[in-house]
């Protein structure tokens, strides 16, 4: 049965969830039920308003984590969720579940999810963090980060180093060079484009991961949540058939949540390491072109996302079978 209703979009105002919504032109009512879990068949009904409204403020949730389902009668329900899960200590934690798949799917809520670093999460973030049900933390951090911010859970350790392309073993620390915005940009490319070519067995061991249902669901994260954690995504949201625009929306959503206030640490390692103000404003961005860029050169070098990760990232057929099937509705 089709969905009437689509292009559900949830978002936080305070302990009120706004639901806006696209259709197909229905002038009946829509439902809007709610629930602790992506399935609308568990969804307790909210309320109903007219479809042509467009939108709905839901009132008395509190904090914790809810799956929207919006729904005209005899048409199935369309499922949505705060893209950011709202925690105080890690800015850019989100779902990378509800985008729209080639082949008329969607991929799955609440099932994977990337972030920033997860050290300073709070006692209120570690409840919601529990919440989620989480089965395993794919922590791409170097071992001098983990270290010094260790994570105050178990994680799987796949340190995804920042390899510039024209110098593999140079990592964030050796680019005290860049001095101008010009050389920042240059430094976000070499650092794209030598992910790529010099850590698709790390990838493969991440993806590998993801495609195991005992280990699902799971966050992969770094620092910031946007260079290493950004190619992981958009890596994985290409190879599932999400379109490049939305791969693209997905990246510059890093901009959204994790503003220069909560870069202050990154901006000064930078600035420390020699690199211009400039320079470092670049480099700590989320540009759309830095992973239109990238992806173009995933294209053009190596033939996509599904023969990188077959080629590149070593995974077999049979386990991004196993991937597709787990991470898409």
């Amino acid at each position: 049965m089709a969905a009437a209703v689509r292009d559900v979009v949830v978002e936080r105002d305070g302990d009120v969830l706004v639901v806006r919504w696209d259709g197909d032109g229905h002038d009946g009512d829509v439902e809007i039920g709610i629930g602790s879990t992506p399935e609308a068949a568990g969804h307790g009904r909210a309320v109903t308003v007219s479809a042509a409204h467009r939108s709905a403020r839901v009132e008395g949730f509190g904090a914790g984590r809810y799956y929207v389902s919006v729904s005209s009668p005899g048409t199935d329900a369309t499922v949505a969720a705060e893209r950011r899960v709202p925690f105080a200590g890690a800015r850019n934690f989100r779902d990378l579940g509800g985008y729209p798949t080639s082949d008329g799917g969607r991929t799955r809520w609440g099932t994977v999810f990337r972030s920033d670093a997860l050290h300073q999460l709070t006692d209120a973030d570690l409840a919601r963090y529990a919440s989620l049900g989480l089965h395993a933390v794919y922590d791409l951090r170097g071992e001098a980060e983990r270290d010094r911010y260790p994570n105050p859970f178990p994680s799987l350790h796949l340190s995804l180093l920042a390899h510039m392309e024209s110098a593999p073993s140079a990592t964030a620390a050796d680019l005290g060079n860049a001095t101008d915005a010009a050389a920042g940009e240059r430094v976000l490319r070499e650092l794209y484009r030598g992910m790529l070519a010099n850590s698709g067995p790390v990838f493969g061991r991440l993806l590998a991961g993801l495609a195991d249902p005992a280990q699902l669901p799971a966050v992969f994260h770094c620092t910031g949540g946007k260079d290493r954690t950004g190619i992981s995504a958009a890596l994985l949201l290409e190879f599932l058939g999400v379109s490049r625009d939305d791969v693209l929306d997905d990246y510059e959503l890093t901009a959204r949540y994790r503003q220069r206030e909560h870069q202050s640490e990154s901006y000064a390692n930078l600035m420390a390491a020699g690199m211009a103000p400039e320079a470092a404003a670049v480099v700590l961005a989320a540009p759309r072109w830095a992973m239109a860029e990238t992806l173009q050169a995933l294209d053009e070098e190596y033939g996509g996302a599904e023969a990188y990760l077959t080629e590149r990232a070593g995974l077999r057929p049979a386990t991004l079978g196993k991937l597709r099937d787990l991470l898409t509705d």
